[in-house]
């Protein structure tokens, strides 16, 4: 299946499903989508202009040209403005609705095995900082950052879709793509945004990729340390080495964050949400959240009706 048709999928999945509070796209059996990129106006007019709030595992880097609305990545929310980058990095909740009639620009999205298949390491991928979560996942470019970041984009439709030749087409397109993120990297170190020389060893990332597969139902440092052939404890020096924090502290950072973000984001109740983040007793995830944060889940749900 070509990967139009599978867009098409992915835009019907987000109308059949758009009442559910997140949608995740790797549990609809949609088509594994492996690389895509398209120009956002074609994708949106189905939809539009609302993408509703879903996660999956593939990476995506979009580029707003023009137009104006709201966009959610993770727990930021911010205005979608003219010249805007943004990166979604895998199985982070995001959505967004564009107010503006015209709105225009690329999106590009892959997977590792993408990378994979075409003989590329993995490290190209996991190695960048932009996908790193701790980063704010959007930047405003000047006018020639952005001719330059859509130059790259429109390489990458003409490959796809008109090649001057079929040979190599694919470790073509795989370089474009790696093209594309270097210079993502390169305008975030700039905007003082990363800290050059900031890259985790394998293990590090290893671990944060356990954490979202595994973060609602596994909330301790000795499943994630045996799922590494480690010992917790030097998984814990590992982890506090190249983050500040201890394994069991970006742990339970990661469950108050998707805590917080279903209290803010959603109408679910506190009972569903203890549920959706691994805690059978609503009372117990409430202590938790109050001992985290210094705020009941109470007190979140009354600053988001204010």
């Amino acid at each position: 299946m070509d990967d139009w048709r599978i867009v098409k999928k992915y835009n019907e999945a987000f109308l059949k499903f758009r009442q559910e509070e997140v949608i995740d796209m790797d549990k609809k059996q949609l088509p594994k989508l492996h690389f895509t990129v398209y120009r956002l106006e074609d994708r949106l007019k189905e939809l539009n202009g609302v993408v509703p709030t879903n996660r999956e595992s593939s990476y995506y880097i979009a580029f707003i040209r023009k137009g104006a609305g709201v966009k959610t990545i993770g727990f930021t929310r911010f205005p979608i403005v003219d010249n805007m980058l943004m990166i979604i990095p895998p199985r982070a909740i995001h959505g967004g609705a564009y107010s503006s009639p015209d709105y225009a620009g690329y999106v590009v999205g892959f997977s590792i095995e993408y990378f994979l298949d075409n003989r590329f390491p993995r490290q190209l991928i996991t190695d960048k900082l932009i996908f790193k979560r701790s980063l704010r996942p959007y930047l405003v470019l000047d006018v020639d950052q952005g001719c330059k970041v859509q130059a790259i984009f429109e390489q990458l439709l003409q490959e796809h879709l008109h090649p001057e030749n079929p040979h190599g087409h694919s470790e073509m397109i795989a370089l474009r793509i790696l093209e594309l993120m270097i210079t993502c990297d390169r305008l975030f170190a700039d905007s003082n945004l990363i800290e050059e020389g900031v890259i985790y060893p394998e293990v590090v990332d290893r671990f944060n990729d356990l954490l979202e597969k595994y973060f609602s139902t596994k909330h301790s440092v000795t499943f994630y340390a045996g799922a590494l052939n480690m010992h917790p404890n030097t998984l814990n020096s590992l982890v506090k080495k190249h983050t500040g924090r201890s394994a069991k502290d970006v742990i339970l950072s990661r469950v108050v964050m998707e805590a917080k973000y279903y209290l803010t984001h959603s109408s679910l109740s506190v009972k569903e949400i203890a549920h959706r983040v691994g805690f059978g007793d609503p009372n117990y995830f409430s202590y938790f959240f109050r001992r985290a944060t210094q705020q009941s889940p109470g007190d979140i749900v009354k600053l988001k009706t204010k």
